[in-house]
């Protein structure tokens, strides 16, 4: 999906606050995205709090600079992989055991981690690190941890801040305050990869939605940058394309509402082809681009190009659409 390439270094901010957290961190404003300062084995990085990610990504280069100043050595290495993202790409990486992370005054003991296979990649704390932080929150510019201590795998953040129903096909985010019912026509499953959040699809039907939730630096109403946003999805499109393959042809914007608040609307189609498929796909998409809570919201439906040339399926992508929802409580 083009605006998860265009978005990629926002990704995910937990949004639960509470008065009595027993440590604080300030986060930075990195070129317009919240990032947070950490200590990889003793090395100075900062962060992205991305609840989506399965593990802690580091980037090639800070790689290198690990190895460079005896940080890590070739025997912290566990194994190669290959990792799903949420839009279905797969791409390569490497397995490590990090002695130590610490961020703040909180130290985390051997934490898992991979290196994708980028110079360029963002770092990303995931889970591997937030299910041994404890209770987390995220207030304004401020992260508050809540217990230092490591916790077990049954006590996964993941599942305290979202909630799948299986049978009724409804979904509830509870850090970023959205959810999505899905219609009951089709028999939908929730997908886990390596990033983890909101991706759906229908069993036997090729709808696959999905909700990329970023922290936005500054509350800005998106009308308000259309023009730089339509700007800046165009300029990316031409660096992905040229980097990956990936060609996105066909592509409007529209300015647009969606549930009372002021959107981006594009559909466009995406051609590519990797090493999943003997041929070349083709895929037909639509996405919201919002800000609602704080938050930067895509929400997106896509589709393989042949089956929506096929059949109009106008009113089911609007039917889904329409299941979407911004206020969730516990």
């Amino acid at each position: 999906m083009h605006n998860k390439h265009i978005t990629s270094l926002l990704f995910f901010l937990l949004f639960l606050t509470d008065l009595n957290a027993q440590t604080v961190i300030q986060m930075v404003d990195y070129n317009g995205v919240y990032t947070i300062p950490c200590e990889v084995n003793g090395m100075k990085c900062r962060m992205l709090f991305d609840t989506g990610a399965s593990k802690v990504s580091l980037s090639e280069s800070f790689c290198e600079l690990l190895l460079d100043n005896d940080l890590i050595s070739l025997s912290d290495f566990v194994e190669q992989g290959r990792t799903l993202t949420a839009d279905g790409r797969i791409i390569d990486h490497a397995e490590l055991m990090l002695k130590t992370l610490k961020i703040g005054d909180v130290t985390l003991n051997n934490v898992p981690a991979i290196v994708i296979n980028n110079q360029n990649a963002p770092m990303l704390l995931g889970q591997s690190a937030i299910q041994m932080l404890g209770e987390v929150s995220i207030k304004g510019d401020k992260l508050y941890i809540y217990d230092g201590k490591e916790t077990t795998k049954e006590s996964s953040t993941s599942t305290y801040f979202e909630r799948w129903d299986a049978k009724n096909y409804n979904y509830s985010n509870f850090t970023y305050g959205f959810g999505w019912d899905l219609p009951k026509d089709y028999e939908w499953e929730k997908l886990d990869g390596q990033e983890k959040h909101t991706v759906f699809r229908v069993a036997g039907f090729p709808f696959v939605v999905f909700v990329n939730a970023q922290v936005a630096a500054k509350d800005k109403d998106l009308w308000m940058v259309y023009d730089q946003y339509v700007e800046m999805a165009e300029y990316l499109d031409a660096q992905v394309e040229k980097k990956t393959g990936l060609l996105v042809y066909e592509r409007t914007f529209e300015k647009s509402t969606l549930i009372g608040h002021h959107a981006i609307k594009t559909t466009f189609k995406e051609y590519f082809k990797d090493s999943r498929y003997n041929e070349a796909q083709e895929n037909y998409a639509e996405e919201y681009i919002t800000i609602a809570n704080g938050y930067i919201l895509t929400i997106a439906l896509k589709m393989p190009k042949d089956v929506y040339d096929a059949v109009d399926c106008s009113t089911a992508i609007s039917e889904i659409f329409k299941g979407f929802r911004f206020t969730v409580k516990h």
